[in-house]
């Protein structure tokens, strides 16, 4: 599984990131540069260095064929704390925008529209965070719901668009933008992948554009939080930055638990189909760890082998002679090689079955005296037909 080494670039980039948008607001000299960049250098800067990993983390995805495209959630609860913290957060940061929205702003309609759709999301995220808690996700129409998070995106990558065609590209800070399309795209991933829909690989797309959304939304969280202390509090700046830094702390708890626990494509079935029954319990993980699948299932064919196990033959000669003294009433022991009949031991008694009934002789001495008895008793037969 090599979309993991993804995690490998992602920190010091996540670092960097983080840093520059910091300098751009308390680093700068005199001149206002740091590196010989102003604060929007730096801000494009940030986002280049956000892009790289995301055309990095693709590159990495390439080489990789082994990473199954579902996974078998795990109780995780760094992550159930988060989804419900965001769901908190993305509620209130939208009512408060909602709040500071007057009726004739130019962008009242969008406002309303996120707020429509962040209220489900931060339900969605609470339905999630106990999926994270109990780690199992239930297959119902209730996943429909973690889709709402990704429509909430969205709908706010939509608001910083209309925003940002106001105002010229060189004297607009983007980062908001790209933190939402990214945001976006690993929401739907993971909703996919909580949901148990079997998209083309929900799995390594959450590494794709989860670990970029992560070094983005953290720094423009810091940032955003930094300069509304710096230039005034702004309540709705601030929840905006708390927003961007718990969203991301979920993704980075989610995607940390897929990097330590995800399967192969070896190691998980995918059973298609759903069971009949209403029995939750069945079919309770639709996906099938089958690590020590070739222990628990053989592909021993004994059709095909030209010479049966010695043991396993004994064993069912052994069988069918307790078969043969019950249906003919015979020990094997006693039948001679042509098959001509019993053939009378010292060590063994003869049953007979006639017509009259069963007799028996206890021991081989007497016999001869049997077997004329037994004359006896087919002439006696004869002459009565």
């Amino acid at each position: 599984m090599k979309v993991k080494y993804s995690v490998i670039p992602f920190i010091p980039v996540a670092i960097v990131m983080s840093v520059f948008k910091l300098m751009g607001i308390f680093g700068l000299d005199g001149n206002g540069l740091f590196l010989g960049m102003n604060k929007m250098g730096l801000t494009y800067t940030v986002i280049g260095i956000g892009l790289g990993l995301f055309v990095l983390c693709i590159l990495i995805n390439l080489f990789d064929r082994k990473t199954a495209p579902v996974y078998p959630v795990r109780k995780n609860y760094p992550a159930a704390a988060f989804a419900v913290l965001s769901g908190i957060v993305i509620i209130a940061s939208a009512v408060t925008k909602f709040m500071n929205t007057t009726a004739n702003s130019e962008y009242y309609f969008m406002t309303i529209a996120c707020l429509i759709f962040a209220i489900p999301a931060g339900f969605a995220l609470v339905l999630m965070a106990r999926a994270h808690f109990v780690g199992k996700s239930n297959i119902s129409t209730v996943s429909m719901l973690f889709i709402f998070p990704a429509l909430w995106g969205c709908a706010e990558l939509v608001s910083e668009f209309l925003v940002a065609t106001k105002v010229s590209i060189s004297a607009t800070d983007l980062t908001a933008l790209f933190c939402y399309i990214f945001i976006t795209l690993f929401m739907f991933s993971c909703a996919m992948v909580l949901s148990r829909i079997q998209g083309r690989n929900p799995v390594k797309a959450c590494f794709i554009y989860g670990l970029p959304a992560i070094a983005i939304s953290v720094a423009e969280g810091l940032g955003v939080i930094c300069t509304s202390l710096v230039e005034g509090i702004d309540v709705s700046q601030i929840l905006m930055g708390i927003e961007f830094i718990v969203i991301s702390l979920y993704a980075l708890s989610f995607i940390m638990e897929m990097t330590i626990k995800s399967y192969t494509k070896d190691e998980i079935e995918i059973i298609d189909g759903m069971p009949e029954d209403n029995d939750e319990d069945v079919y309770a993980n639709k996906y099938t760890d089958t690590s020590d699948y070739d222990d628990l299932v053989m592909s021993h064919n004994p059709i095909d082998d030209e010479e049966p196990d010695d043991e396993a033959a004994s064993e069912f000669i052994e069988s069918m002679g307790d078969i043969d003294d019950f249906i003919l009433g015979y020990n094997r022991d006693e039948y001679s090689d042509n098959g001509s009949g019993p053939v009378a031991t010292d060590d063994s008694p003869i049953v007979l079955n006639t017509a009259e009934g069963v007799t028996k002789s206890s021991s081989s001495n007497d016999s001869k005296e049997s077997l004329s008895e037994i004359d006896q008793i087919l002439q006696d037969l004869e002459n009565k037909k």
